[in-house]
């Protein structure tokens, strides 16, 4: 199927930066065929099955989210104004020691579909569960491929008995055998649309042994990792204690740290850290949203850049909302508080974090993450004509600092629109609400809350 949109405000993020005031983009099957000015489109309207007309308003690339607990939404709003170690044990470990599959099924979905929402076309959900509930992984992976979304599921794990509740520790053998059968089983599902990653949730809780063993069949099955890196300041406490060198030292020493590793959150990191990350094209992972909340710092974003440093974007939880459009702002905004620096991240690096950055995490960047020729046509349409968003005589400017998710037009996956003026085109939004809505109650009885 050709689809034409024309008049638009296109916003490539490629190489060159290019922009186009008055674009028109043509989608054949699942790859944008042509992209450039209205006025030079190659073919009449009348060969296109379908012709969207942009109305000025801005196109884009899918957001990418490079890290968030999709399932962790079940407990949205629960354990709020608390530290992260008071966050986990008090709210999230208690319900998700009781979550069980089909909670976890609609938690999936209702994470998937709200970063639909917010123009999200590719995911990277960080999800662990009690060790006697391994077929809740699955369960998240059916809601997942039901949605649509593109998503690397990072299969999260413990070994290591540090503060951790003893229905979340696993054996080391089994774990692996779990990645085993979840890479056999799920990587590459959906016509790849689905990876899996190893996720050791961190170095906290993971044994070395369990590390190397979990990174050889990483690299076995050419697959990445993705792991919480020194999020707040008691965990580089206790990290330096038990091993004399920092989180990025220590996964550095195993030979970890390569183009496939995941840095997320890096709040506390050293230069030292910045310096091995730059050298071996490892990633970061900013989440500006958690690490305020939860008062954990201010990652050296403006650090990690100036080195070179590529850094991805993304939600995580708790944040209480995943939208991707409030994230970019967050993402200029912070670091300029860090160095009392008002360019220390500017509106075009945000979206850049949120796109083409998110994509060459992934080692997707020759597919996804810019409007070019030959990629995947994963695109979104933002409505400029709001009240909040006129005038807007930069409109990088305006997506990061005045828009948000409810100006989401129109969502395209591999060609496919699944969010057409704003409504789903093939998912029930008010069933899925109110389903929740009664398994959070169930869920919340069972776990004693009120």
């Amino acid at each position: 199927m050709a689809t034409l949109i024309k008049n638009a405000y296109i916003v490539t993020v490629d190489k060159n930066d290019t922009i186009l005031p008055n674009g028109s983009l043509i989608i054949n099957d699942e790859l944008i065929e042509w992209i450039g000015p209205s006025s030079e489109l190659p073919w009449p309207e009348e060969r296109f099955e379908e012709v969207i007309d942009g109305g000025g308003n801005l196109l884009i690339p899918g957001l990418i989210n490079a890290h968030t607990h999709n399932v962790y939404y079940l407990m949205r709003g629960l354990g709020m104004d608390r530290d992260l170690k008071d966050w986990l044990m008090e709210a999230t470990w208690p319900c998700l020691k009781e979550i069980n599959p089909e909670e976890a099924y609609l938690g999936s979905l209702l994470g998937c579909m709200e970063n639909l929402r917010s123009g999200t076309t590719f995911i990277i959900d960080n999800y662990y569960m009690a060790a006697s509930k391994k077929s809740n992984i699955d369960a998240v992976l059916k809601g997942v491929a039901e949605t649509g979304i593109k998503a690397i599921m990072a299969r999260g794990y413990h070994d290591y008995p540090f503060n951790i509740p003893e229905e979340f520790l696993e054996q080391e053998d089994e774990v692996v055998e779990e990645y085993k059968r979840m890479l056999d089983v799920w990587h590459g599902a959906e016509q790849g649309k689905i990876q899996v990653w190893v996720s050791p949730v961190n170095l906290l809780y993971s044994s070395l042994s369990s590390l190397q063993k979990v990174w050889d069949l990483a690299q076995s099955y050419g697959v990445g990792i993705h792991t919480h890196v020194a999020e707040a300041s008691f965990e580089v406490e206790e990290i330096q204690k038990r091993y004399g060198k920092t989180f990025i030292e220590v996964f550095h020493e195993l030979g970890m740290v390569n183009e496939k590793f995941h840095s997320v959150h890096s709040v506390m990191l050293s230069p030292k850290e910045i310096d091995i990350l730059a050298d071996t094209g490892a990633h970061a992972i900013f989440n500006p949203a958690s690490n305020m909340l939860l008062a954990s710092g201010i990652a050296p974003i403006e650090e990690m850049l100036t080195k070179k440093v590529n850094v991805a974007l993304g939600t995580d939880s708790p944040n209480n909302n995943q939208d991707m459009l409030e994230s970019m702002k967050l993402a200029t905004l912070l670091p300029r508080v860090k160095n009392n620096n008002p360019t220390a991240v500017s509106s075009y690096q945000a979206l850049k974090m949120a796109t083409i950055n998110g994509a060459k995490a992934l080692g997707l960047d020759k597919e996804i993450g810019s409007l070019e020729t030959g990629k995947k046509a994963d695109l979104v349409i933002v409505d400029l004509n709001k009240l909040h968003n006129v005038p807007h005589h930069d409109v990088v400017a305006t997506l990061v600092y005045s828009s948000n998710q409810s100006d989401v037009k129109d969502v395209f996956i591999n060609g496919k629109r699944v969010i057409a003026e704003g409504k789903f085109t093939y998912l029930n939004e008010k069933e899925v609400i109110e389903n929740v809505v009664k398994a959070c109650n169930n869920l919340y009885a069972r776990c004693g809350i009120r």
